[in-house]
C-alpha cells in the first residue's frame, strides 16, 4: 500500500512538472535567443510545429523550418501571476495568436542584429475588416516606470494604398511612412530573409538598418528606438492577430485559418566589421 502510494504521488508529480513545463519549447532554428516558450499558451491548442525538408515542407536552410498556423479560436491566456501591465488573456473575437516569446532582453544603449526567414503559404490569405495580421515583434517588456507601448518595432501585413503588404513599422521611430518589405502576394510561396540592425536609444541617437534578402532597403539614422522610458523587451515570432471583431461581429465562420513558415531565427550582437560608426 505505501509503494502504491508513493508511486501515485511521483506519477502525479511528475504530471503536474509536464503541465507546468508544456509551453517551453526548443525550436533547434533559433539561435541566440535564451529562452523560447509559447505565448499565451494556457486554454488554447498548440499549432506550432518543427517541420522536414524531406517531408515536402518549405525549408530555408537547414532540414527543418517552423510551421505557424492560427485559427480564429486559438486565443489563450498568460501563464501565472502579471508582472505586467499587458492584458493577460486573448478576447476571442478580438485576438488570436500562435507565437513563441523569445525572453526578456536588456536593450538601451545596446546594438544588436535580429535575422529571421519567412515564408507565406501558398494558401495563405490576407484578413479584411480592418484587422492586422503581425509576425514578429520585439515587445516591451513594461518593466521600467511609465513604459507602457506595445512594440519597439514589428512586422505587419497591413493595407496600404490599397494593397496588401508586409512592412516594418515602430512606434518609437516610425514617423510617416512605413518600410515597404513587399506585396504579400509577391512573397507567398517562397522565402525573404530579413535582418534588422538596431542601436538601442531612448533619445534622437538610435538608428536602424533593415535589409531585405541581403540587400538594404532602409536606414533610419538619429531616431529614437525605445518606446518612451522603456529599457528592455522581448521578440516575439509567430502569428498575431488583433482587431478580429469586425469578424465575431458580422461572419464569424469567414475568419481563415493563416499559415507562415519561418527559419533561421537569430539573435547576435554585430561583428566588429559591421557595428554602427560613432
Amino acid at each position: 500500500m505505501k509503494k502504491l502510494l508513493i508511486s501515485v504521488i511521483l506519477f502525479l508529480f511528475s504530471t503536474n512538472i509536464s503541465l507546468s513545463d508544456n509551453h517551453k519549447t526548443n525550436f533547434k532554428d533559433i539561435k541566440g535567443f535564451k529562452k523560447q516558450f509559447i505565448s499565451m499558451s494556457e486554454k488554447k491548442v498548440n499549432r506550432i510545429k518543427e517541420v522536414k525538408a524531406s517531408d515536402g515542407f518549405p525549408v530555408y536552410e537547414g532540414k527543418t523550418s517552423i510551421q505557424f498556423t492560427v485559427n480564429r479560436e486559438d486565443a489563450g491566456c498568460g501563464k501565472g501571476k502579471s508582472k505586467t501591465t499587458q492584458i493577460q488573456c486573448d478576447g476571442k473575437g478580438n485576438r488570436s495568436r500562435q507565437e513563441l516569446h523569445l525572453g526578456n532582453m536588456k536593450l538601451k544603449n545596446k546594438e544588436y542584429i535580429y535575422e529571421y526567414a519567412v515564408y507565406f503559404d501558398e494558401s495563405y490569405e490576407s484578413l479584411k475588416k480592418k484587422a492586422v495580421v503581425i509576425i514578429g515583434q520585439m515587445h516591451t517588456d513594461n518593466i521600467a516606470k511609465g513604459c507602457h507601448s506595445c512594440c519597439h518595432f514589428w512586422a505587419q501585413d497591413f493595407k496600404y494604398k490599397g494593397e496588401q503588404y508586409y512592412s516594418w513599422a515602430s512606434k518609437a521611430a516610425y514617423s510617416s511612412e512605413p518600410v515597404i518589405i513587399g506585396k504579400i502576394e509577391d512573397l507567398k510561396g517562397k522565402w525573404t530573409h530579413l535582418k534588422f540592425h538596431v542601436l538601442w536609444k531612448l533619445d534622437q541617437t538610435g538608428r536602424v538598418k533593415i535589409y531585405k534578402n541581403h540587400q538594404v532597403i532602409a536606414d533610419l539614422k538619429n531616431i529614437k528606438t525605445l518606446a518612451d522610458t522603456c529599457t528592455g523587451g522581448y521578440m516575439k515570432m509567430g502569428i498575431y492577430r488583433h482587431r478580429t471583431i469586425g469578424y465575431w461581429n458580422s461572419d464569424w465562420e469567414s475568419l481563415p485559418d493563416q499559415r507562415v513558415y519561418l527559419d533561421s531565427i537569430v539573435l547576435r550582437k554585430p561583428k566588429k566589421d559591421e557595428k554602427f560608426k560613432k
